[in-house]
């Protein structure tokens, strides 16, 4: 092991959500998630991460039309279990009546456990755009309900679906994304249907068939999906991961689609909506 590490440290009051994607990205390394913020850890030169990152944070704050304040820190620390200090700082979350936690925290014997020990760039829960989908999905009957799950992530809305009991079909791009969601499905001992990397091109004989699609994903890429056509009629289309200036962006995309909820939390927006 290297006895230093190169530490890139970015605070922003918006968007830091779309900052970390870009981060992950430019240096294909995973980062931690800290209050308004997230560090990138490599053993590479932090320099043109760091000109890349300004260059776009300065082109969304002209996509957007909206000014926000940011900084980049570059540091070389000596190399230490940085993940289990990181780990430590994770607490859990309520969110109606799930309960969201470490492994390291007691279960409630009053709500549905999830356990997440959450690996780097991968939601806990704590994201406006993740809560909002679990208090959605707690909003729908689930109960033997088809669910696919579009960027599963760290596998929380899949597990969750489970555990409210729809019948869960999950895809991601990232390979360590489809790790992770099987790891955590393992750990809180449910049995997604299929879990696979990749997207939907893989499915497409089951287009029509899913009751409900949930899609935590940036505007950009819900909008280039095909989500729609994996929806049955009647079924519903769960929606997050959106600006609040991309809103009417995605529902001119789904324009055929009843809005059943709409939500508004920080600078993001969720939907619920049922195909008609």
């Amino acid at each position: 092991m290297d006895t230093y590490y190169n530490c890139l440290i970015v605070h922003s009051s918006d968007f830091i959500e779309m900052l970390e994607d870009k981060a992950m990205e430019l240096s294909n390394e995973a980062i931690e998630q800290i209050d308004k913020g997230f560090i990138l850890r490599t053993q590479n030169d932090t320099a043109k991460i760091k000109e890349n990152l300004i260059f776009y944070a300065n082109n969304l704050k002209e996509l957007v039309g909206k000014d926000f304040e940011y900084s980049l820190e570059e540091k070389r620390e000596k190399n230490q279990d940085w993940i289990n200090e990181y780990c430590k700082s994770i607490t859990p979350i309520e969110c109606g009546k799930l309960y969201i936690h470490p492994s390291w925290y007691e279960a409630k014997q009053d709500r549905i456990n999830i356990v997440i020990d959450p690996a780097l760039a991968f939601g806990s829960g704590h994201h406006e755009s993740t809560y909002n989908c679990l208090q959605i999905l707690q909003e729908l009957n689930l109960q033997d309900k088809k669910l696919l799950d579009v960027g599963c992530g760290s596998g929380i809305l899949s597990i969750a679906a489970c555990k409210c009991g729809a019948k869960v079909w999950g895809c991601d791009t990232d390979e360590m994304a489809v790790v992770s969601t099987k790891e955590n499905a393992s750990k809180n001992q449910v049995k997604l249907e299929e879990i696979w990397e990749g997207s939907l091109e893989k499915i497409s004989a089951l287009q029509g068939s899913f009751d409900i699609v949930v899609a935590n994903l940036l505007a950009d890429i819900i909008v280039a999906l095909p989500l729609q056509l994996y929806v049955k009629q009647e079924g519903i289309l769960v929606l997050s991961g959106i600006l609040n200036v991309y809103a009417k962006k995605v529902l001119d995309k789904f324009k055929d689609f009843a809005i059943l909820k709409q939500i508004e939390n920080g600078d993001w927006t969720t939907f619920a909506l049922k195909k008609q």
